[in-house]
């Protein structure tokens, strides 16, 4: 199949949930910098925090005929207007609710690449017009990602990583707390950024970030988007196994910057389990369906997330009591 470039739009997906605030910040960034020509598709995730879906149908009356709100998410349009709202009647996660986005601009002639981006990111440069000049040029490019800056305005250094193994995650879940405490960091090594300092302007990485990245569609159609057997975690790993298996690469644009600011952490209970249960499930499934790890391996991973997920809500409860 030939990916070389043909003259369309960039598709940016972007994902909500219970948190409009920094979706219309990340789309105001956007239309603050962006050059390039674009269209959004936001795809809401079934919130289900009081008026979260009602303030994202309001901000796109600023569009007017240039929008588009979906109750059906099944439904194809051979063209999207400028900004498209999915409402999805469940969570789907990461990995399904972005291939929402990405089925509904399948058909879309005029869309020639797509930009997953988290809705927790800002733009501070017209980076797209830049990303696709990189794309283009690269003949084994997958996915491009720009270098992600926190709110404090620092690199984010595990923007460059390679990929991990089941021994070291194994050793990671095992050994956590006591890592910590010794001050060893497994993922220093998974970094190919060491410092600040003489960022290259492109680096091949393994994992790129899922928070902002370029990818062209017909390329994304061509590995099956996003692995829908995951709910969360885990997603660039799978992404970096697809590519390269037909010999593609990811890169890093060291030269340009967005702000990633983060999910807000959360302390409760229920939702530390749900996490922690989420990245044990997705790493299961890649060890099983793309590593081809043996059962007996594969166990010992389960124990040892089992004891770290223990052991963490134990800390955190002893935590929470001891603050009462």
């Amino acid at each position: 199949m030939n990916f070389n470039r043909e003259m369309g739009k960039t598709a940016i997906i972007i994902l909500n949930y219970n948190n409009y605030e920094d979706t219309i910040n990340c789309i105001e960034s956007i239309e603050k910098y962006n050059t390039a020509d674009i269209k959004y598709v936001i795809v809401d995730n079934n919130s289900n925090r009081e008026g979260c879906k009602k303030e994202l149908i309001h901000y796109l009356k600023k569009y007017g005929k240039n929008s588009l709100v979906l109750d059906n998410d099944e439904q194809q349009y051979t063209e999207l207007p400028y900004i498209t709202l999915i409402l999805s009647s469940k969570n789907d996660g990461y990995a399904r609710g972005n291939n929402k986005g990405l089925k509904l601009v399948e058909k879309d002639k005029e869309v020639s690449d797509i930009l997953i981006l988290n809705n927790d990111t800002l733009f501070i440069q017209d980076i797209i017009p830049h990303l696709l000049r990189y794309y283009y040029s690269l003949p084994d490019a997958g996915i491009l990602s720009p270098l992600l800056y926190n709110k404090e305005n620092v690199p984010d250094l595990r923007c460059g990583r390679k990929n991990t193994n089941i021994y070291k995650e194994i050793i990671r879940k095992m050994f956590n707390y006591t890592l910590v405490l010794t001050r060893i960091d497994l993922s220093r090594k998974e970094y190919l950024l060491t410092s600040i300092e003489n960022i290259p302007e492109l680096l091949e990485i393994e994992l790129p970030s899922g928070s902002c990245m370029l990818i062209n569609k017909a390329l994304f159609s061509k590995i099956g988007y996003f692995d829908p057997n995951t709910f969360l975690y885990v997603e660039e790993n799978i992404l970096y196994k697809k590519l390269t298996s037909i010999g593609k690469k990811n890169y890093l644009c060291g030269n340009l910057k967005c702000i990633h600011l983060g999910g807000a952490s959360t302390s409760t209970w229920e939702t530390s389990k749900f996490l922690l249960e989420c990245e044990k499930n997705s790493f299961v499934y890649y060890w099983k369906e793309y590593e081809k790890h043996s059962t007996i391996l594969i166990l010992l991973y389960k124990y040892a997330a089992y004891q770290h997920k223990m052991l963490h809500m134990l800390i955190k409860k002893y935590i929470k009591g001891s603050k009462k």
